[in-house]
């Protein structure tokens, strides 16, 4: 399958690599169908571009680059609609990053709002956790990371 994309013209992927989001991202419920490409080379940075919508795509982090013990609980309902069974080996989760620029470029991660992806039936959810034990703008060093 093609797609287009405002930030890297032509992809060409295989269908096997696209993501379903069936409730779609917070803000963004009616884009479903996500892939996962690189940002560069050796990058920790992946983009979350949208197959429907050209212009729509979302940097993402793993959580434990950012917050070495960051955690999170799956509840039932989530386990279900992920279609995830007790312990989850197939789970990759991520989460969003803000770039801000101003005098300085700044990068915080969404912690509060990770997109947890079932690798094996390639389904996705972004959850939404309880407020308290992490942050919507957690804030992290840009040194190291390309």
């Amino acid at each position: 399958m093609k797609i287009e994309t405002s930030r890297f013209g032509t992809v060409d992927l295989r269908d096997a690599r696209v993501i379903h989001i069936p409730s779609g991202l917070l803000g963004f419920p009616e884009d479903k169908r996500y892939v996962l490409l690189e940002h560069k080379k050796g990058s920790p940075f992946l983009w979350f571009q949208s197959v429907d919508n050209s212009g729509l795509a979302f940097v993402l982090i793993d959580p434990l680059l950012v917050k070495p013990d960051y955690e999170i609980e799956i509840g039932p309902e989530d386990m279900g609609e992920l279609e995830l069974r007790d312990a989850p080996a197939d789970v990759q989760t991520l989460v969003l990053v803000t770039i801000t620029s101003g005098e300085k470029v700044e990068l915080t991660a969404n912690l509060l709002g990770p997109i947890v992806i079932n690798t094996k039936k390639r389904l996705g959810k972004q959850i939404i956790l309880g407020e308290g034990k992490y942050s919507l703008r957690h804030p992290f060093p840009t040194s190291g990371l390309k």
